[in-house]
């Protein structure tokens, strides 16, 4: 609040009330004991004048009288300004009375919503806790090969392998989505669940392919009936925990530890057969798979219903 100096020390009222007077009024009693006063000296008689004590007497009269209008007019002024003081300080205690409020309704607000912000966290960890056990499908089908070393992925299969329907077999395809490597299924006949694999990084010739992104599936049980094989592929499969990076869910699928974000819909394992989602999206389109198990934090959630991993087999 902006304080008026002028108005603390009373200057601007009392020279207002100045304003408000007559000119004659600021001196009237004087000027007419002085006019009094000349009137008497000129008049007096020439053979008895005055006598000086009584001139001077007179004259200190005078100035007694100009010096207690003085005096009263500056308690005048000391009075309104110390009452203009007391109601600028009534004013500042108000101010700061009206801050003190203010702040506390503040503090009262954060705290309020940081308790809203926990509530909506604990919330939503619960319902990601929830989805354990389900399958989820994501928006990552495929992985990253640096063009040397191998490349370890994990699939999850519905149903048991029966080598015997069809030819079970895993599809590896550039991102030009070409086939580029076929992996047989054949020795991982009656197993289900995520099955650990590795690819060496050769084509179908054994030479070795540039590094870049690669879409992997997997076709098996080939349905009699309607000639149609059970598809999988990286980015689907059942959640088999969920772990918290610093408040933020992710879900543990096999070998990847994907954001919750990711996640393009859940739904139970009885629910939906695996071969009514199509397989159409390019890698290009996908988001490469980068992270990997070790690099993450120590899991906080107890996997529910996981089932046991199979040790990789080295494959052709």
């Amino acid at each position: 609040m902006a304080i008026d100096l002028a108005e603390v020390t009373g200057a601007k009222a009392a020279q207002e009330r100045k304003k408000e007077q007559p000119t004659i009024a600021n001196g009237l009693d004087k000027n007419a004991f002085m006019k009094l006063f000349l009137e008497q000296l000129k008049n007096q008689d020439p053979t008895a004048p005055m006598e000086t004590d009584k001139i001077i007497t007179q004259t200190a009269q005078l100035t007694q009288v100009e010096m207690q209008e003085e005096n009263k007019k500056t308690m005048q002024e000391v009075a309104s300004a110390m009452k203009s003081n007391k109601e600028t300080n009534e004013s500042l205690k108000d101010f700061q009375g009206a801050l003190k409020d203010t702040m506390e309704n503040l503090n009262k607000g954060m705290d309020d919503s940081l308790k809203a912000n926990n509530a909506l966290r604990e919330v939503s960890a619960l319902n990601s806790v929830s989805m354990i056990g389900k399958i989820a499908e994501t928006d990552v089908s495929g992985a990253n090969f640096d063009g040397n070393n191998k490349l370890s992925f994990s699939l999850f299969f519905d149903e048991k392998i029966d080598a015997s329907k069809g030819v079970p077999a895993i599809q590896i395809l550039n991102e030009n989505n070409e086939l580029v490597k076929t992996i047989p299924l054949k020795d991982y006949n009656g197993q289900k669940g995520y099955i650990n694999f590795e690819w060496d990084g050769t084509n179908e010739k054994g030479e070795k392919v540039p590094k870049g992104n690669y879409k992997i599936k997997a076709e098996y049980n080939l349905d009699s009936h309607s000639k149609q094989y059970l598809q999988t592929r990286i980015g689907r499969g059942e959640v088999e925990s969920v772990i918290f990076d610093k408040g933020k869910p992710m879900l543990r699928m096999g070998e990847m530890i994907l954001p919750i974000d990711s996640a393009i819909e859940f739904y139970k394992p009885d629910q939906k057969p695996i071969e009514q989602k199509p397989l159409e999206q390019k890698i290009s389109e996908q988001k490469p798979l980068e992270q990997k198990l070790s690099d993450q934090k120590p899991i906080d959630q107890k996997p529910i219903n996981q089932k046991p991993q199979t040790p990789p087999k080295e494959t052709a």
